[in-house]
């Protein structure tokens, strides 16, 4: 959009949110139906490939058919032509990677919200038989309720259960997603289903309640290793305040091999309606500061 232009088709364009490596996202106005959007448009680099294009069209693919709460909503894509986009509910939100940065107390006092409504979010993709394949902080919107969306679309594959799985089919033919959160099968290139994303939101939960990845490498090679053979620490002993029952739970996602691992997050979710997070709930900031204001 370096050249200045308003409009794309019927979207006046308002700002620039954020810039990313394929991608700028920009606040616009749908002139049809004044609503304000977000508008995910391919960078100039990213325009010349097919496979980002791709990836726009896919990703409206998936996201069209979902409804829900905690999912962002898809309104429009065009792949073709010069300013190839996607058109998205608008969000004022951070996601939790940034808010974990910059707003770590409140984070702790939402996190059961976050916690609740990531799972919940994932379970409708699930539900629609597909494989997120990038679970991670940066892919979920926080607002300052803890009210949580998961985006990203970009890298969904169909949910490979039964028969065709042990064929092989849907191998995927490149190690996709983030290495700080990617299940061993996944590592492998082993088919994967919504076990995978199970593995790496219990390294997203982890980060939440700790503070910190449940692996970490010098090296790629180190951190992919660790996800195959080293056991996370469990969250308890890096946070005194994280219950035992949550604690096993991230303890149970995070099992290497996928069949000990809770089946599904509808799974997680009755386990998370009966339980604490923390022993005592984190003070949100504005308890914080008149506790310090009070000595």
């Amino acid at each position: 959009m370096g050249h200045g232009r308003d409009f794309i088709d019927q979207y006046r364009i308002i700002r620039l949110i954020r810039s990313g490596a394929t991608c700028q996202i920009f606040e616009a106005i749908d002139g049809n139906t004044n609503q304000k959007v977000a508008l995910k448009v391919l960078t100039a680099q990213a325009r010349q490939s097919k496979t980002e294009r791709g990836y726009l069209q896919h990703e409206f693919n998936v996201a069209s058919k979902l409804s829900h709460d905690n999912v962002i909503e898809v309104f429009g894509v065009r792949t073709s032509g010069n300013d190839p986009y996607l058109s998205l509910e608008f969000g004022e939100q951070l996601n939790l990677k940034q808010r974990l940065r910059l707003d770590k107390d409140l984070m702790q006092h939402r996190a059961d919200v976050i916690i609740e409504q990531s799972a919940s979010g994932l379970d409708h993709l699930h539900d629609k038989k597909w494989v997120h394949c990038d679970i991670k902080p940066d892919n979920f919107l926080v607002d300052d309720q803890g009210r949580t969306k998961l985006i990203d679309f970009a890298l969904c594959q169909p949910s490979r259960t039964g028969f065709l799985a042990k064929l092989g089919f849907g191998k995927p033919k490149s190690v996709a997603g983030t290495r700080s959160y990617m299940s061993p099968e996944q590592i492998r290139r082993r088919p994967l289903d919504i076990r995978s994303d199970v593995y790496s939101l219990g390294c997203m939960y982890f980060e939440v309640v700790t503070g910190k990845l449940p692996f970490t490498g010098n090296s790629p090679e180190q951190l992919l290793n660790k996800h195959l053979r080293a056991k996370a620490p469990p969250a308890n002993t890096l946070n005194k305040n994280v219950t035992q029952e949550f604690s096993d739970l991230v303890e149970d996602m995070l099992a290497k091999k996928k069949e000990k691992r809770p089946n599904n997050l509808t799974v997680v979710l009755r386990n998370l309606s009966s339980m604490r997070v923390f022993r005592n709930k984190p003070l949100h900031p504005d308890q914080i500061e008149a506790a310090r204001d009070d000595m």
